[in-house]
């Protein structure tokens, strides 16, 4: 018995024995129990060296493979695992381990200069020089990055079987983030065109790194120890291009815990001015013995002054340096000190906080000075609610914001004080240097000061710094402050022009631009003081603060010593000097006579206060004429009698918060534009009786949806008569009828005007500069007319005065931008439009069941005048049918799959239904896509649409019909397919959807049928292309409900042969069906390898570059892709 019990012991000792906890052993073990080659144990068994040699001594234990000894067999056996550090060196151990990866996350940061020396392809590129740059820089980086992963291959050629890198597999990063951009923040707070050089720009992106532990440990030494930097800036020197690139610093390895993202965690950005010290003399182009003198008197001051200046500069670093004992303050030029004054009006006030506006209260009541008649007006009186930079740093969010929308170049919403982005702090206009860009780089000039006796090449430099900066809006100010130094401005100006209720044009650009302006800097405030967290808890934090402080080391002052000789290489020619001179002349004696009449005129509007202002509208208000003999007869005289019946019974509306903010009060308040707290607008003005305000009534003849405002229920005869008054007026006048100028028309523009669905009822409101939005918003053209007794008051739009007092006028109140210009008396105006998104409603006498379908119809009779071989485009009232119209047909909004302007930059290659001849229409609908190729000049279609009611559309609306004057050989081909694409074999498969219905009171109920599936890529049998794509197709619409994910996931689709001929590609990823963004990442991926470049709203966003992110939003995304040149 005792026999049997230890022969189980034993088993049980050996089958223990064999047991490990350890997972990496287990897969180990497990590993080489399923491959049949003998060589493993073997391997392991001979790293071991015998304990003892050939006489009995004993020897240390000691492995092969790295030659390294252990002091036991435990400890040697761990090392053969895999278990200790020494083991990622060691061949047979590496060899032996399982195969483990592990990522690296990290945040790459680059300080940067560059200068692009074809300034004539950079201005005329679509392309902005930053951001080339940026991806030039990170081409280098990936490229590096490459050479470094092969390299790593090499050493270990069982790493994963990959022998060759390909980013997004092993090596992958996100969008670029550059401090320059405008792709996180507002399109209009972009970098200005001109600027073809940094001095210190900081560019950052995302990677991912996945591979073995040791490539990463290998690559933090090598990352951290400045090599990458060298070997990126070899790479960009060797570029072909005109493009100039220095890297000043660079930290590859920041922690993605820092959240530095170079555009949006930039707190202030500064661009530099070299300003000629010629436009700034007396009688700059007044040649007279008098000012001759004065010039000569000035010039000879300037250069004792940029002497001295630039002598001190030779003895101090870039950075601040205080005054030191015993040394004078520097007498500044009469010039000089103008142009010091202009530069301080720019800056924006630093508001004081409650104690200090207390103390200065206080010390107001207990002077005993009187202010006399003739002091001048305050601008900054308490009429203007004032908006603090809230969340910048320090003391920073005590700057005032201001509004300029004054000095944009851009238009429409860009342009409007109720845009946000308009409102910038500026902190800081000054004077940092003066500079001979003539001689100051002679290589013969020791000293600097020789170089300062030639005043035609002197510059000042002037800096500039504010948390970001609208496009133009430094060009112009440079204009400003010329004209403000040589007097043709007043010291008030800009405190006139950065009012929003004030409209002012920009004054002319200076010429050549582009040689005297460059980006500076920018800084990270909130970073700069957590960086140095990371010094002592990672090893690149010294590295990453010292990254994205800008300290002006010598490589930064080298390079923008480079920069500014290279700006001046374009340097004072005879036609420049002409066009400065052409350019002053029209500053003088045009632009600022009108921009000063401007400010004279406000300011005289702004004597007159309330109780002046009450006793006008008083005394007006007592003569008022009657309303038979005030007003034309008919709805005029109705509208304007209801009109005073609502004020005399004080029932006149609260103003809503929305609207209050563009409207300016009459006793001066230039409204709350930008209002951070809610507030309503009275329905009097303080200290008057008189109603004013405005609110809307709604036609209800068309608006069926139960959502009405009070304003309908108060008035229900005013709502009445005012939309009988636009029948009367569509009915009476001519079409089109009288437009604003510049105000785009479609097709339909020599129609008669469709009654509107709303109506804007105000009374005494001067509306500030804006472009409307809210309720209004994507609306259709407006139309206005004024009502009342009453003096001035005419709507401006774009600057040209329209008088409107029982006149109508139409304008684009979306996209341009108006205001009331001031007036006296008793003014009403009403302002018709209709929204574009409505919910539904029924017109009475029309068989269109929706404003949706009111509209596809009449983009239907527009579109189908485009294509006469083809019949009228037939759709289903009350059905989706309409939706997809709206968005594809649309000429004011552009197609959906078509690119937008403001981001067609982002595809090199470009993006357009244009010169594809023949286009793949996958999930054709009823053909309206189809139809819009053809439009655009496709030659044939290839269409398949799987849903019987939708085929027969389809049919129907892509049946040619040939015109008597068109020839057949002259018409497109058009080929359709009643069947599903799919990934995978043809055949036949069932189809579930939803039916085709846009309304709200029914459920949704779904349909099933059976339908013929064709493969989206050719299988090759036999040599025959049998699958939805054929060669000569350049262009590809996917919008198959889902069936997309399963095609761009495949493993054809990242072959570039599988794509044949196509070169364009447009699809809806079915986000609703897949919202793993990781799974969305991986089709992407494979477009990549193709060689297609895609697009996407919201590339580099957080949804996009988080890890494991789901979709947040509720509907699908369409993509862009196009093949790389």
């Amino acid at each position: 018995m005792a026999q049997p019990l230890l022969v189980l012991l034993a088993l049980f000792t050996a089958r223990a024995s064999s047991f490990s906890p350890n997972q990496r052993r287990r897969a180990f073990c497990a590993e080489h129990i399923l491959q049949s080659s003998p060589r493993h144990p073997t391997a392991i068994c001979s790293t071991i060296s015998p304990r003892r040699d050939a006489d009995g001594k004993e020897k240390l234990l000691q492995c092969q493979g790295c030659e390294r000894t252990f002091k036991s067999r435990n400890a040697l056996f761990r090392h053969i695992r895999g278990d200790d550090e020494a083991s990622m060196d060691c061949a047979i151990a590496t060899r032996a381990s399982p195969l483990v990866e592990e990522e690296l996350l990290m945040t790459a940061v680059i300080r940067y200069g560059y200068y692009d020396g074809n300034i004539d392809r950079s201005m005329d590129s679509s392309h902005a020089t930053n951001e080339v740059v940026a991806n030039m820089i990170h081409e280098a980086f990936v490229q590096h990055v490459n050479t470094y992963l092969d390299g790593e291959s090499a050493l270990h050629q069982q790493n994963l079987g990959r022998s060759k890198f390909r980013e997004g597999k092993i090596f992958s990063t996100t969008a670029l983030s550059y401090s320059s951009a405008a792709i996180m923040r507002q399109p209009a707070l972009g970098q200005d065109e001109e600027v073809v050089g940094a001095t210190s720009e900081v560019l950052s992106f995302n990677y991912r790194l996945t591979c073995k532990p040791a490539t990463i440990t290998r690559w933090k030494e090598y990352a951290n120890g400045g090599k990458i930097q060298e070997c990126i800036q070899a790479s960009l020197d060797k570029e072909s291009s005109l493009i100039q690139i220095q890297l000043h610093h660079m930290d590859a390895l920041v922690p993605r815990s820092s959240k530095f993202y170079a555009e949006r965690s930039a707190t202030q950005r500064s661009y530099t001015f070299l300003l000629p010290v010629e436009w700034i003399l007396p009688g700059v182009v007044d040649e007279t013995e008098e000012n001759d003198g004065r010039r000569s008197d000035a010039i000879a001051q300037v250069i004792d002054w940029a002497k001295i200046l630039s002598q001190r500069s030779l003895l101090h670093s870039n950075t601040h340096q205080p005054r030191a004992a015993g040394q004078k303050k520097l007498d500044s030029p009469a010039i000089v000190l103008e142009l010091k004054q202009s530069l301080k009006a720019i800056e924006s006030e630093t508001v004081p906080n409650r104690r200090l506006r207390r103390q200065a209260e206080r010390s107001k009541d207990n002077d005993d000075v009187v202010s006399g008649s003739n002091e001048s007006v305050d601008l900054h009186s308490n009429d203007t609610p004032t908006r603090l930079s809230h969340g910048r740093f320090g003391q920073l969010w005590r700057k005032e914001k201001k509004c300029w929308s004054n000095f944009s170049c851009l238009t429409g919403m860009a342009s409007s004080p109720g845009y946000e982005a308009v409102w910038r702090t500026m902190d800081r206009a000054k004077i940092v240097g003066v500079i001979d860009l003539k001689n100051a780089f002679n290589a013969n000039d020791k000293s600097g000061n020789e170089s300062m006796d030639d005043i035609q090449n002197m510059h000042i430099i002037l800096e500039f710094k504010a948390d970001g900066f609208v496009i133009g809006q430094i060009p112009r100010l440079i204009s400003a402050v010329v004209a403000m130094t040589n007097g043709w401005l007043p010291k008030k100006f800009f405190s006139v022009a950065t009012r929003p209720e004030v409209f002012m044009p920009s004054p002319p650009p200076p010429p050549s631009f582009h040689r005297l302006y460059y980006f500076q800097s920018a800084r990270y405030h909130f970073h700069e003081l957590t960086s140095n967290a990371y010094v002592e808890n990672d090893i690149s934090g010294g590295s990453f603060a010292r990254t994205i402080q800008y300290a002006g080391s010598q490589s930064e002052i080298k390079w923008e010593e480079q920069l500014r000789q290279n700006l001046n290489l374009g340097g004072a020619s005879s036609i420049n000097s002409r066009m400065e001179r052409e350019w002053l002349l029209e500053l003088r004696n045009v632009v600022s006579p009108d921009l000063r009449q401007r400010v004279e005129s406000f300011e005289a509007e702004h004597l007159v206060d309330q109780s002046q202002w009450e006793n006008q509208v008083q005394e007006s208000s007592s003569i008022l004429p009657f309303v038979e003999t005030d007003a034309p007869e008919g709805a005029f005289s109705v509208i304007l009698g209801l009109l005073r019946d609502v004020v005399e019974n004080g029932r006149w509306p609260a103003t809503s918060d929305a609207r209050s903010r563009v409207i300016k009060s009459p006793g001066g308040s230039s409204g709350n534009i930008l209002a951070t707290k809610k507030r309503a607008l009275a329905s009097s003005f303080p200290g008057s009786s008189i109603s004013s305000g405005s609110f809307t009534v709604i036609n209800e003849k068309i608006w069926q949806s139960g959502e009405l405002p009070l304003g309908n229920d108060l008035f229900p005869q005013l709502r009445k008569a005012v939309f009988e008054l636009e029948e009367e007026i569509i009915r009476q006048m001519s079409s089109p009828l009288p437009a604003a100028d510049g105000m785009k028309r479609g097709v339909t523009s020599s129609l008669r005007r469709s009654p509107s669905t709303h109506c804007a009822i105000n009374r005494n409101a001067q509306f500030t500069p804006h472009v409307d939005s809210g309720r209004g918003q994507g609306q259709s053209v407006s139309l206005i007319v004024g009502l009342g007794n009453y003096t001035g008051g005419d709507i401006i739009v774009e600057g040209k005065p329209y008088d409107i007092r029982h006149s109508a006028l139409e304008f684009d109140g979306w996209n341009q931008l108006h205001w009331t210009s001031p007036f006296k008396g008793e003014r009403y105006s009403l302002v018709f439009f209709t929204p574009e998104v409505m919910k539904k409603e029924e017109r009475q006498g029309d068989s269109l069941n929706t404003l949706h379908d009111f509209h596809a119809n009449r983009l239907a009779q527009e579109h189908s005048q485009t294509i006469p071989f083809l019949p009228p485009l037939h759709f289903r009232h009350d059905s989706t049918d309409a939706l997809v119209i709206n968005e594809l047909l649309d000429p004011a909004k552009g197609s959906a799959y078509s690119l937008k302007e403001h981001v067609a930059h982002t595809m090199p290659s470009g993006f357009s239904l244009t010169s594809h001849n023949c286009i793949l229409d996958v999930g054709a609908h009823i053909g309206v896509f189809s139809r819009l190729a053809l439009a655009e000049g496709c030659r044939r279609i290839i269409a398949y649409e799987p849903e019987p009611t939708n085929f027969e559309l389809l049919s129907r609306n892509l049946d040619i019909v040939q015109p008597s004057n068109v020839t057949t050989s002259s018409l497109p081909s058009i080929e359709l397919h009643s069947a599903a694409v799919v990934h995978g074999p043809s055949g036949s498969r069932t189809l579930v959807q939803a039916r085709n219905e846009n309304s709200a009171l029914q459920k949704k109920t779904l349909e099933r049928f059976s339908v013929e599936c064709v493969s989206f890529f050719s299988s090759h049998d036999e040599g025959k292309q049998n699958g939805a794509l054929v060669p000569g197709i350049t262009f590809v619409k996917l919008d198959c409900e889902g069936a997309e994910i399963d095609i761009l996931l495949s493993y054809e689709a990242s072959q570039r042969s599988s794509w044949l001929d196509c070169t364009h590609l447009v699809f809806e990823w079915s986000f609703t069906k897949e919202r793993r963004v990781d799974i969305f990442h991986k089709a992407m991926d494979n477009l990549k390898e193709a060689g297609f470049e895609v697009y996407y709203e919201g590339i580099g966003s957080w949804w996009d570059t988080d890890v494991g992110t789901l979709w947040p939003y509720p509907n699908d995304a369409i993509i862009f892709a196009a093949l790389k040149q």
